[in-house]
């Protein structure tokens, strides 16, 4: 490996909203250039989702499906690896099998959580059949034990997603453009994360504001927020590590 395989992010100054909104900018353009591919990789990303939540109806497990949901932005940036080389200008990835290694931390990290989620519903309710996804949402707003639930269940949550957020916001993309094992990109996107908080924690809330936007239409809106958050991605990924955007 030659040093600038490992080198660090740079610190990036100025306005953190107008740097992701520059990076937000560099991905629409990604998105209309490509409009077809774009559309036809986010539809089927949204397909994905509605036959998971067909199938979780259909075994009566609807109750899994809140923490499906927030276990899925945990894994969620595995999902626009394909648009990555779009943006990168040159096809093919450069470390496949690390790109793997890293998917199966994320996915432990997501079954871990869906896995707290269980326990901490048990804890509140105790073990008791699956009543409906509508009465499951009132039990949760209505009574004392829900809103203790949904507020440790948000810490919770949220400390995974915190964690995932940073070893993978950019060890993806670096995966993608360099020859570098996984563990080494993780640590790189944490130090990446660590060192521009504040811009960091800006993209972070972007992402999270898009997606949960794209959710509320029915995840139709997510066949536009996929492809638009994983080309934007990338330009973060440039930007912090090449200096363009």
């Amino acid at each position: 490996m030659t040093a600038s395989v490992y080198s660090k992010a740079r610190i990036i100054q100025g306005d953190s909203r107008l740097i992701v909104l520059r990076w937000l900018t560099a991905g629409w353009q990604d998105l209309r250039a490509n409009l077809a591919f774009s559309l036809c990789y986010g539809t089927a990303l949204v397909v994905a989702g509605w036959v998971i939540i067909w199938l979780l109806s259909a075994t009566d497990t609807g109750w899994m499906l809140l923490p499906l949901l927030a276990g899925g932005v945990l894994v969620a940036p595995l999902a626009t690896i394909g648009l990555y080389s779009i943006s990168r200008g040159r096809k093919g990835v450069a470390s496949k099998g690390q790109i793997a290694l890293v998917g199966g931390v994320l996915m432990i990290f997501a079954l871990t959580w869906i896995r707290a989620a269980t326990v901490l519903f048990a804890i509140a309710f105790g073990l008791r059949p699956f009543a409906g996804f509508t009465e499951t949402l009132e039990l949760l707003f209505s009574t004392h034990q829900g809103w203790s639930l949904v507020i440790v269940g948000s810490l919770t949550g949220g400390l995974f997603a915190a964690l995932g957020f940073a070893i993978s916001a950019f060890s993806l993309p670096m995966l993608v453009d360099r020859e570098i094992d996984g563990f080494s990109a993780m640590g790189l996107s944490f130090n990446a994360t660590t060192h521009n908080f504040w811009l960091s924690l800006w993209w972070g809330g972007t992402i999270t504001f898009l997606t949960a936007a794209g959710i509320l239409t029915g995840l139709l809106g997510l066949a536009v927020v996929f492809p638009l958050l994983g080309y934007a991605t990338w330009h973060a990924y440039a930007d912090l590590f090449h200096g363009d955007a």
